[in-house]
């Protein structure tokens, strides 16, 4: 236990990330492969039904754009404001885990139903606001742990240390901001037609 602490204690941020998200790629891709049976069904009723019906109706774009910026600005804002508290870190490592288990479980579960060509469908899911997401992630990361830790780690008077530490990270926050409405812009838009254009594929 000691070894490992020694080891962790040498990497940053950047190291220690990707192994978060290793594993948690690791559990995802193992509890798709053990829980398959949980699912399948499910999932088949989603190809049958729900992908149909996807590709049937109209798009309601600009409806669908305020419920993405909704739910993404929900968690930009919750993710900030954690990082300005003493559960900042443990919640940032927390949120890694579940990208990698996520993004295991669902790869998983798409090469189970539909074998190679789920590629295709999988890179239709995320193109093109990922090419946005990603970087408004890595540097959410990087800043709110940069944030938490000067506030937890090197001060005691948190209050004052807060309120000097925004002003230095409000333009960024800003900036990651329009960068998020420009991402939600995409998946609304883009993102759901070139979805669409995909499910049809495998109809």
């Amino acid at each position: 236990m000691k070894q490992i602490r020694l080891k962790l204690s040498k990497m940053n941020m950047a190291q220690i990330s990707v192994i978060l998200v290793v594993i948690g790629l690791f559990l995802g891709v193992l509890f798709a492969n053990m829980f398959q049976s949980f699912y399948y069904e499910r999932m088949m009723n989603y190809h049958n039904i729900i992908f149909a019906e996807i590709i049937r109706e109209k798009i309601n774009y600009t409806g669908l754009f305020f419920y993405i910026l909704k739910d993404n600005f929900k968690e930009f804002i919750v993710f900030w404001l954690l990082s300005i508290t003493i559960l900042g870190i443990p919640y940032m490592v927390l949120r890694l885990l579940y990208l990698g288990f996520s993004l295991g479980f669902f790869i998983s579960v798409i090469a189970m139903l539909y074998g190679f060509k789920g590629i295709l469908l999988i890179l239709a899911y995320e193109f093109p606001h990922g090419l946005i997401y990603l970087p408004i992630i890595i540097f959410s990361l990087y800043k709110g742990f940069g944030l938490c830790h000067s506030i937890y780690y090197y001060n005691r008077n948190y209050s004052v240390t807060i309120m000097s530490q925004l002003k230095n990270y409000i333009f960024l926050i800003i900036f990651l901001a329009v960068l998020l409405v420009l991402g939600s812009f995409l998946e609304a838009y883009l993102g759901s037609f070139f979805l669409k254009k995909t499910l049809g594929l495998f109809i």
